[in-house]
């Protein structure tokens, strides 16, 4: 196994032959790597890398069904990024590091936290169509050539403007990658909303936080990250709040039985959760029947 190098973004720039046009932003050429040549390193940014993958390699999770033209996976600081000379794309841009300040320039500040892909799993990658391929080199070469100019004050803050057309296009592109791959994710909400039936038959005390670590255990081989998006995008929740509606609907079953009693909601989910159901079944079906309502009322104050 090769050694992984800690490096900064200059350092990188040099093992690349290329110059460092910004110590912060740097967009690569992994063509410039020997014919057999491999770059194993790490550092204090992020990484947005094409990968040369075939159908169905485990390694960045390429499916026959998925698009063929290439694939990108991206890192967080403190992530291992792996180039290879068949990384190499037409055009000169193989991938783009980015240190994590930039993420405080006026257009990026708020948007950190849409960009989940940086949690995914190598395994979890983008696979794109020829368009999506060429939009983001567009996007590469736009940094590159913002960059290419003499620094001035503007010259972070245009990068910026870049990185951010350029991630925002990479959201666009595993939006569509999670609709392609419906029919999975269809199986992995079914393994989760199996796992939920027996979490809320077991005993014990319950919770929508309990309850997604449940959900989370049911895909193992699913990142965070990876699985809240899915669950987003194919119910339009977050993973608690999908939770929490199991088990508002698990409530409704055996109020509907007679089999629920508010000192058994009380007791088996808490005064705080009891309190957040009690309000999402208001919001979904209306009120609880009257004396359930009074009793969880003295109860959950």
């Amino acid at each position: 196994m090769q050694e992984v190098c800690l490096y900064t973004i200059d350092e990188v720039n040099k093992r690349l032959g290329q110059p460092t046009l910004h110590p912060q932003v740097a967009v690569l050429d992994a063509a410039a790597l020997p014919e057999s040549g491999r770059l194993c390193f790490s550092g204090n940014f992020y990484s947005v890398c094409f990968r040369h993958t075939s159908c169905s390699d485990p390694r960045y999770g390429r499916r026959c069904a998925d698009f063929q033209y290439a694939t990108l996976a991206f890192t967080a600081p403190g992530g291992i990024v792996t180039m290879e000379r068949a990384d190499a794309v037409a055009g000169g841009a193989s991938g783009i590091l980015f240190r994590p300040e930039l993420f405080s320039m006026k257009s990026l500040v708020f948007k950190k936290n849409d960009y989940t892909f940086f949690g995914y799993r190598p395994e979890e990658s983008l696979h794109l169509s020829l368009q999506e391929m060429r939009a983001v080199q567009d996007g590469m070469a736009q940094i590159r050539s913002e960059l290419s100019h003499d620094i001035d004050r503007f010259s972070l803050r245009l990068a910026a403007v870049g990185l951010e057309l350029l991630l925002d296009r990479c959201l666009r592109c595993y939006e569509r990658q999670f609709i392609v791959r419906t029919d999975q994710n269809r199986r992995h909400l079914s393994a989760i909303d199996t796992a939920l039936r027996a979490f809320l038959a077991g005993a014990g005390m319950k919770s929508a936080e309990l309850g997604a670590a449940c959900a989370r255990q049911a895909v193992p081989q699913l990142s965070e990250a990876y699985l809240d998006d899915l669950v987003r995008v194919e119910t339009g929740k977050t993973l608690n709040d999908y939770v929490r509606l199991k088990m508002v609907e698990n409530v409704r079953e055996r109020l509907l039985r007679g089999s629920l009693t508010a000192d058994g909601m009380a007791g088996e989910f808490g005064r705080q959760e009891t309190r957040a159901l009690t309000l999402l079944h208001r919001r979904l079906y209306g009120e609880l029947p009257g004396k359930l309502e009074q009793a969880l009322c003295r109860k959950t104050n």
